[in-house]
């Protein structure tokens, strides 16, 4: 595995989980383990200065938590207010009626409009849990999202949240206003991102949050702890696709402050950005189709949306994809009407 932060040590931990104990497993990690989830300290207090928190119904997160015995701590709830440039158009109060009235004498029911779109999104994204839960995967992206919500979960990562929030009835004014605060608060994009990631965004800043007491790096650090995984501190330089009979096998080379090294793999799964602006590109030798390495300068987003229960999703399938291809079951890749074949199974 190369990286070891949410996606690295939570894939290694769900590789051990599907294989068995006795598998073997190398993450390589160029810097400290923990990637986006990482701490500062100010005046002897702690504070994130990644991934701050997490929804309520971050499942895979939650059940890390339990695993490793981790603790809650619960977010400190602050007022919201909505500021124009000049003026406060809108503050919140401590009566939650009356921050419905006021939402609603400024915007109508675009907030109402805003709340069951988002629902029903997430509705829809719960379902992977379910399909996880009973062994399925899939190839990629794509694949996974249609199988969540059809063709409108895949036009949602082509099309603007702005464009979709119009669609069900939201005004301009309240995407202004409200959504385009929240969308900058929480990714620092406005509007014109792509829907689907514009709605992870919006369901976190709704419910209850929470982080991990001590810092929620700590959930890295335990998975890998957990897993018994060697954790290797180099830079991966060159993964290179063996032609052997049967199975393929990689080969791996790596670089460090003593030098260089290299070893062979059975899997090799990549949980580390691949951009030319990284110092440190990977070459992949061997592959057909050639894997390419992305151009351009890009702000760091994870998967079809950036967050860490959405990477840990993407985790878990990357695990299950491995092992169903391991075993050639293929059955358990890409199938369709998941729904109906969970229900039965159930």
């Amino acid at each position: 595995v190369v990286g070891a932060g949410i996606g690295g040590s939570a894939v290694a931990h769900f590789l051990q989980q599907h294989f068995g104990p006795r598998v073997q497993i190398d993450v390589f990690e160029k810097g400290t383990v923990g990637g986006r989830l990482a701490t500062i300290s100010v005046n002897k207090q702690h504070y994130e200065s990644g991934a701050a928190s997490f929804h309520s119904l971050s499942l895979h997160m939650q059940g890390f938590v339990k695993q490793l015995g981790l603790r809650h701590r619960r977010e400190v709830g602050g007022r919201s207010a909505i500021f124009n440039g000049e003026d406060f158009v809108l503050e919140e109060t401590d009566w939650y009626l009356l921050n419905l009235f006021r939402l609603w004498w400024h915007y109508g029911i675009s907030f109402l409009r805003l709340q069951m779109w988002v629902e029903e999104v997430m509705e829809k994204f719960m379902r992977i849990y379910k399909y996880q839960a009973h062994g399925y995967a899939f190839s990629g992206v794509e694949e996974l999202l249609y199988s969540l919500g059809e063709s409108a979960f895949v036009n949602m990562t082509q099309r603007s949240v702005a464009e979709s929030l119009l669609q069900v009835g939201v005004t301009q004014r309240f995407i202004d206003d409200v959504v385009s605060a929240v969308l900058r608060a929480s990714y620092g994009q406005s509007a014109a991102m792509p829907a689907f990631a514009g709605a992870m965004s919006l369901a976190g800043a709704q419910g209850s949050l929470w982080s991990v007491e001590g810092g929620n790096k700590l959930v890295c650090s335990g998975l890998l702890k957990l897993t018994k995984a060697n954790v290797i501190h180099a830079t991966v330089t060159t993964v290179t696709l063996q032609q052997t009979e049967g199975k393929p096998l990689y080969h791996v080379k790596y670089e460090n402050e003593v030098g260089t090294g290299s070893d062979y793999y059975d899997i090799v799964v990549i949980a580390t950005p691949l951009h030319l602006d990284n110092s440190s590109t990977i070459t992949f030798e061997g592959f057909d189709p050639p894997i390419d390495v992305v151009q351009g300068s890009f702000q760091p987003t994870v998967w079809a949306a950036s967050s860490v229960e959405v990477t840990a999703v993407a985790a878990k399938n990357v695990a299950l994809l491995a092992f169903n291809r391991w075993y050639q079951d293929l059955d358990k890749i890409d199938q369709k009407d998941l729904m109906h074949k969970v229900k039965t199974e159930l």
